[in-house]
């Protein structure tokens, strides 16, 4: 996997280098400070994926992104950003970004996204690296529920729930919670369960993790409830799906 890396800190490239160049199956094939420089250097480097910050000198990361997306899709782009308005997502979604993650950013979830686009090239078999993870949502009909499901996406790990996301969209938990049963046929809580609960799925099949790593990834702070609402789910405890998992490494 090829990587190439933009930010304008020079202590955050450099880092980043560091970090991804000790990864095995990771090559870091240029590290600039700017976006015009990286755009430039793109055609000849021939990146599978771009970490790019959002605000930096002479071109905005966004605008960034818009340029790469115009002459090439096939690019997984992971942002990294000390800005987590929502707004800066929903801008993010819109180019197919893969990952959004806010500084400072916790070493392990890069690896950990940046592994997963790995592990899905694998077990594909040579289809298209990875997968838009905000993709979905654009089924669902409703504008709100999309950008409910699209917050989640971009927050799973944190502490959420039905008001906070309520509340970063301008309407009451109560009409949220009816969206949601109206448009997917489920109640919020459910659908945040379920989708933390896929995500644990795929993070358990990846060899470097923990049961224990993967509950506190997918927001879980009790590991002992993960366990017990995960073999709920599919019927056999975490560290049971994990080893059945391991014929896929």
């Amino acid at each position: 996997m090829k990587i190439m890396i933009v930010d304008d800190e020079p202590k955050i490239r450099q880092g980043l280098r560091t970090l991804l160049s000790g990864q095995e199956g990771m090559e870091v094939v240029g590290a600039y400070e700017s976006a015009i420089s990286a755009l430039l250097a793109i055609s000849e480097k021939n990146p599978d994926v771009l970490i790019t910050d959002i605000r930096m000198p002479e071109c905005n990361g966004l605008d960034f992104i818009e340029k790469i997306r115009e002459k090439d899709e096939r690019i997984k782009i992971i942002i990294l950003s000390g800005y987590s308005e929502f707004s800066y997502a929903q801008r993010a979604i819109k180019y197919g970004v893969y990952r959004y993650l806010t500084k400072p950013t916790n070493p392990r979830e890069l690896l950990m996204a940046l592994r997963e686009l790995g592990f899905n090239t694998r077990k594909n078999d040579g289809e298209a690296v990875g997968k838009n993870v905000f993709s979905e949502n654009f089924e669902v009909g409703n504008y709100l529920v999309r950008e409910a499901m699209n917050y989640i996406e971009v927050h799973y790990a944190e502490k959420i729930g039905l008001k906070s996301i309520a509340d970063v969209l301008h309407i009451s938990p109560n009409y949220l919670s009816d969206l949601f049963r109206l448009h997917l046929k489920d109640n919020f809580s459910d659908y945040l369960l379920a989708f933390r609960l896929k995500k644990a799925c795929l993070f358990l099949e990846l060899p470097q993790y923990k049961v224990a790593d993967v509950s506190q990834m997918v927001g879980f702070k009790d590991a002992t409830y993960f366990s017990t609402v995960f073999k709920k789910a599919y019927n056999a405890t975490p560290l049971e799906y994990k080893n059945t998992a391991k014929k896929l490494y």
